[in-house]
């Protein structure tokens, strides 16, 4: 029974879970304008997306390649659930960066940026990744999603940078 009750607390204690930060730079510079806090974020678990595809490759179900290729940025204010399979309202979509990617042990770090031009003014409030995604909005299977717990507002001027850190603990 020791052994059992052991075991389960390993169990309890192990978890995959993301964080989310959005910083606003003066377009085409590396002057921060704003930064936000990081955010903790949903990993979706339905078939085919998110913590459910990290077990479909465990078992050899190789459909989805598992790597992250998109970001998308969005403007609903409906709170992520994990059977989530898209954002709430898409607005825009970019490619991961490919210089910026990194992991360590057990963490993936990944950025996404969009420059003044290609993210139009306005308000987002939800922010997802893609595995396998193409550049049409909503397209591949999704990762994670997350609510803003301050709504992101880009003004003229500005460029994009949403950085997405994964935990496997």
């Amino acid at each position: 029974m020791e052994l059992l009750n052991m075991e389960l607390n390993l169990k309890e204690k192990q978890f995959i879970f993301g964080k989310v930060r959005i910083t606003k730079y003066r377009a085409g510079t590396n002057e921060v304008v704003s930064q936000s806090d990081w955010m903790d974020n949903l990993i979706v678990n339905n078939d085919g997306r998110g913590k459910n595809l990290i077990a479909q490759r465990l078992v050899g179900v190789n459909t989805y390649s598992l790597n992250v290729t998109h970001g998308e940025l969005g403007t609903s204010i409906g709170t992520p659930t994990a059977a989530d399979t898209a954002l709430g309202t898409p607005a825009a979509r970019t490619t991961k960066a490919l210089g910026s990617i990194g992991s360590t042990l057990n963490e993936a770090q990944l950025q996404f940026f969009w420059t003044d031009s290609q993210l139009a003014n306005g308000t987002y409030y939800e922010f997802g990744t893609f595995v396998d995604g193409l550049s049409g909005t909503s397209t591949g299977q999704m990762f994670n999603h997350i609510l803003f717990s301050t709504p992101y507002t880009k003004a003229t001027g500005e460029d994009t940078t949403v950085e997405v850190d994964f935990t496997i603990s």
